[in-house]
């Protein structure tokens, strides 16, 4: 008869799926199982043994651990996801802890793993299976699974109830399975939201907001409107795929600009906003925006802008429903919705580039030196604190009677924002509000890049005409000189040479590169009746040439003026 070692023996029983105990063990238990088999503890859990050669197996056991644990993990784009309280800065320097998603890293998801099952490992010497730590491995393979979890869809987190983009009530606290949306009221307890309100109702309601900020200065009605948009935006923002920047300018510091915001941010989150720097360049606002965007952030806030506000990831977060954005200390990208409701101050707040069509702005102009020392008999922030499901309950009742009016079109919706317009818009303006788009004209035109831009095809068209011209050619033109009987040289042309190192300027001079690629990026682009058109090319060079007169830009402005008088009703 053949010897058979201990190992062959123990190598037989676990093939044959035999437990491996000591006889006599007196730790040893009646086995129990769970509906896959695997032996149990009393406390429920799963146990998962490690194999040698069964990764896919057992990170599969792992997953459908942590989700039978219910331990609060969501899958949010291509990361894993897990809400925690989290201090951050608010206005008027104070920390607070809120809401926000934590990016999982494995660490953390092999410490996760270890609570939701019971990990067991064979030790050959004592011969039998023994409790251990889920390996690190098992958690990074886990992690790495994108576009394979089972973890249920996180979309956002609210705390307040809301409407789903089909009109309905979102009101019970816990994960919602047909929106991704985590409810959790932290305590709270709101009224009833009427499931069928009429247009009286809905007026009532808003009056009830309009008192909330009617000691505010707006300029016109229209300013108004954009502060009321705030706060119903804020309400629903993760139902609507796109919204646009609401802004909030004065003309000196103290008018109570970031009081609205936090009146907004109050209502939807129970907090004051938590507040971003617009930052010194664009990178610096795109790693402070990517961040507040990875963690899920109800409400971003950029506070005190003295530049004009714009740039890449600013435009596409409003218009784009996911980005993928930058994980910080890591060399990935991460792909996450972008729902958020973003707004911005500043004195004198401008708006450049592609986002003056995704702003709307209102204006406060208190007509004091000093508006920082008036004093006022009502506090707005403690009226909300003291009634803050009534304001959301007011808010929601404008929207959810609208929605059962059926959503009359009252304007033609705005581009890349049709949802918001046709809702949260449409609705101020069926309850008699002014339209908050009106805004945007005035946006338009201190637009600096529209101004420069205006600037160069004017002087452009001054001095050359309409006669093509290569990028060379016009920096020679502008830099034209005559000499003085007595004296240094002047510019011929000093408007036009101007006007291109706004647009082109390095170290003094004008650069032909950046002119190229500047002139490149606004061709066909019509303004005041003119555009710039690429003429010819000849030996590698384009040409350039002016299109369009001053009779066109008249008849240009001219169309402008009626469409702000038919938007102005």
């Amino acid at each position: 008869m053949r010897n058979i070692t201990v190992g062959t023996l123990f190598w037989l029983a676990r093939s044959h799926g035999w437990r491996a105990e000591k006889p006599h063990s007196p730790s040893a238990k009646p086995a129990q199982t769970d509906h896959d088999g695997h032996a149990t503890e009393d406390d429920g859990r799963p146990t998962i043994r490690i194999y040698a050669g069964f990764l896919p197996e057992t990170v599969d056991k792992a997953e459908g651990a942590l989700m039978q644990a219910k331990l609060g993990y969501y899958q949010r784009g291509s990361i894993v996801v897990r809400p925690a309280m989290v201090p951050v800065d608010v206005s008027g320097g104070r920390i607070v802890a809120v809401p926000r998603l934590v990016d999982v890293n494995a660490h953390h998801m092999a410490e996760a793993l270890t609570r939701a099952a019971r990990w067991e490992r064979f030790d050959k010497r004592a011969e039998e299976w023994l409790r251990t730590d889920c390996p690190h491995r098992i958690a990074e393979t886990f992690l790495a699974r994108e576009g394979q979890w089972r973890l249920p869809v996180l979309t956002g987190m609210i705390i307040s109830p809301t409407l789903r983009a089909d009109g309905s009530i979102l009101d019970l606290p816990g994960y919602d399975t047909e929106t991704g949306l985590l409810f959790d009221p932290k305590g709270c307890r709101f009224p009833v939201i009427p499931r069928d309100p009429d247009r009286a109702m809905a007026l009532r309601a808003l009056g009830f907001l309009k008192d909330l900020i009617s000691t505010f200065p707006f300029v016109t009605e229209a300013d108004r409107a954009v502060a009321l948009s705030a706060i119903l935006t804020a309400l629903i923002r993760r139902s609507l795929p796109t919204a646009p920047l609401h802004g909030f300018s004065a003309p000196t510091a103290g008018s109570w600009k970031s009081m609205l915001v936090d009146l907004a941010a109050t209502i939807a989150t129970s907090r004051p906003a938590p507040v971003i720097a617009q930052g010194k360049s664009e990178e610096e606002m795109e790693k402070r925006l990517g961040a507040s965007l990875l963690a899920g952030d109800t409400i971003i806030a950029i506070d005190n802008c003295e530049d004009a506000l714009g740039g890449e990831l600013l435009c596409q977060t409003m218009t784009q429903t996911s980005l993928k954005v930058r994980i910080l200390g890591k060399s990935i990208n991460a792909e996450v919705p972008s729902n958020s409701a973003v707004f911005a101050t500043g004195n004198n707040l401008k708006f450049e580039g592609d986002m003056t069509r995704r702003a709307i702005r209102a204006t406060l102009d208190p007509g004091v030196e000093r508006p920082e020392l008036r004093a006022f008999q009502r506090k707005p922030l403690a009226m909300v604190t003291d009634a803050r499901g009534d304001y959301v309950a007011a808010g929601l009742t404008v929207l959810r009677a609208f929605f059962v009016a059926g959503r009359p079109e009252q304007r033609t919706p705005l581009g890349s924002f049709e949802d918001w317009s046709s809702w949260v818009r449409d609705a101020l303006i069926w309850l008699g509000e002014a339209d908050p788009c009106q805004t945007m004209e005035d946006m338009r035109g201190a637009d600096p890049k529209l101004e420069a831009l205006t600037t160069v095809l004017e002087q452009w068209h001054a001095v050359i005409g309409e006669a093509p011209i290569s990028v060379r050619e016009l920096i020679d033109r502008a830099a034209e000189q005559r000499q003085q009987m007595f004296g240094k040289a002047e510019f011929i042309h000093p408007e036009l040479r101007e006007s291109l190192l706004v647009v082109a300027g390095e170290g003094g001079a004008i650069n032909s590169r950046r002119l190229g690629k500047w002139i490149g990026g606004n061709q066909n682009r019509i303004v005041g009746g003119r555009k710039i058109i690429g003429a010819t090319v000849s030996a590698g060079n384009a040409r350039w040439q002016i299109q369009g007169g001053a009779s066109e830009g008249s008849r240009s402005l001219e169309v402008s003026e009626t469409v702000r008088c038919r938007a102005n009703g």
